[in-house]
């Protein structure tokens, strides 16, 4: 789905268009809008997530197959609005999620390198009430931004349109197993998105990374939004504090949506 100018310069889409991308998102699961980011400012965020991966994974995760990634610093440029409150991207979520969603810093990086192979068919999440037979609107979502050209060379995710919808105890009885076997007997699509896109995904949606035949490191931004009925779960006691510089680059909005995040000074 492409997005007019004036939406990229407005940060907001027709209420057309938006339209289209909540069915797009109800019906396949994902949705990609083109065109949404500069690229000439991707250049520069590219660079610093690669001057980052280079740091922190100088083996370019040669011990885990080849696929990993960063967490990213809590600073600029990883904290710019477009990032971490992408205007397009939280109309579309709050939108079929609700307005106080929220999120956790530091975000993190999809990144698979040259040599990488094929992923495993797997879902983030799985449904709320797997024992109803009952399609439940999302509650989880991840935004993610491409850094470069995502293609059928360099590893772009393959993605099973609909499997969002699957509601079923076999699925949750043996996750892997099952859902591979089932994925086999559905068609799949590879989203073979462009740089300057962003790509909004259920995360229910069944997916996997595919080979990295090129090259150069394909690197995807992740953020998870979470619907508000989720409280912050009981494993992350510690979350990194967001500095008081950085704190004050922050929207009110932004400010809301990282909440759970403690902020240096305040505790």
């Amino acid at each position: 789905m492409d997005i007019s100018v004036e939406e990229r310069r407005e940060g907001r889409l027709s209420a057309d268009r938006l339209a289209a991308a909540q069915l797009r998102l109800r019906q396949a699961g994902y949705v990609v809008l083109e065109n949404v980011l500069s690229l000439d400012w991707l250049v520069g965020i590219r660079e610093a997530f690669d001057k980052e991966l280079a740091r922190v994974e100088p083996d370019g995760a040669a011990s885990t197959d080849r696929r990993g990634g960063c967490h990213a610093p809590l600073c600029m440029p990883f904290f710019d609005p477009l990032i971490v409150e992408n205007p397009i991207g939280l109309q579309i979520m709050e939108s079929v999620m609700g307005e106080d969603l929220w999120a956790m810093l530091p975000y993190h990086t999809n990144t698979s390198w040259p040599g990488a192979g094929m992923q495993h068919g797997h879902s983030d999440t799985k449904h709320l009430f797997p024992e109803v037979p009952v399609v439940l609107p999302p509650s989880l979502m991840v935004l993610n931004i491409p850094v470069v050209d995502f293609t059928e060379e360099n590893g772009s995710t393959e993605v099973w349109p609909g499997s969002h919808l699957i509601v079923d105890a076999s699925i949750g009885s043996s996750p892997l197993e099952t859902l591979e076997r089932r994925a086999a007997e559905m068609p799949s699509v590879r989203l073979n998105v462009p740089t300057g896109a962003i790509v909004l995904r259920d995360m229910r949606v069944w997916h996997r990374g595919t080979p990295n035949r090129t090259d150069i490191v394909r690197t995807m931004i992740s953020l998870v939004y979470f619907r508000q009925l989720h409280g912050l779960p009981d494993h992350l006691t510690h979350l990194p504090v967001i500095p008081w510089a950085c704190k004050n680059l922050l929207s009110e909005r932004a400010k809301r949506i990282f909440r759970y995040n403690p902020v240096e000074g305040n505790t």
